[in-house]
């Protein structure tokens, strides 16, 4: 089988799929998504490889200007991994959300703050229990997407709300209430 390798920048169907999936969790993706599609990158690789699904990319100006320079059509993958396109929607990654997180580019983006129990189990690849959160948003809503940060600002996982705001208040410490998606454990947890 041929590899079939494609790298470019995202055109307006992709662009669409991304900011309709992404203002699902906050309207200020739009104008992120908006800021920043120039420097979005879409990266397929033939079906043999590790994933079957289109990657997005996210580059900087300095490698912006030097993929304009270039001319090789052996280019799967450059700068920072954003997300994937599944089924029409875009996931985000736990990277790109944690950039934009930092960078201060999405303010809106709710965040779980965890105990160091909770850090531990979460970088074992284990969901969120209620006697594990020191801080949760009132504006919690049942499948919202979360940010999972530690007592030092960092950013642990992705993980999805079980439970609305006010149903987490008669919740049992031990039960679940967020599912992990994505943690930074996970490259400790799978073979290189």
């Amino acid at each position: 089988m041929s590899e079939t390798l494609e790298f470019r920048r995202i055109n307006e169907i992709e662009e669409k799929i991304i900011i309709t999936s992404l203002t699902k969790i906050s309207s200020d993706f739009q104008q992120i998504i908006n800021n920043f599609k120039k420097f979005l990158y879409f990266s397929t690789e033939s079906l043999t490889s590790r994933s079957i699904f289109p990657n997005i990319f996210l580059i900087s100006k300095d490698q912006y200007t030097l993929l304009q320079s270039l001319k090789s059509d052996r280019i799967i993958s450059a700068g920072l991994y954003f997300g994937f396109i599944k089924k029409g929607n875009f996931h985000i990654s736990l990277e790109g959300a944690e950039f934009l997180y930092k960078n201060n580019k999405l303010s809106s983006f709710r965040r779980i703050y965890v105990n160091d129990k909770g850090e531990k189990s979460i970088l074992y690849g284990n969901n969120i229990l209620k006697n594990m959160i020191i801080k949760f948003p009132i504006s919690l809503r049942k499948k919202d997407l979360l940010l999972v940060i530690n007592k030092y600002e960092e950013v642990l996982a992705l993980i999805r709300s079980k439970f609305d705001y006010q149903d987490i208040q008669e919740v049992k410490p031990k039960d679940i209430i967020a599912i992990n998606l994505i943690d930074k454990g996970i490259y400790l947890r799978v073979s290189q």
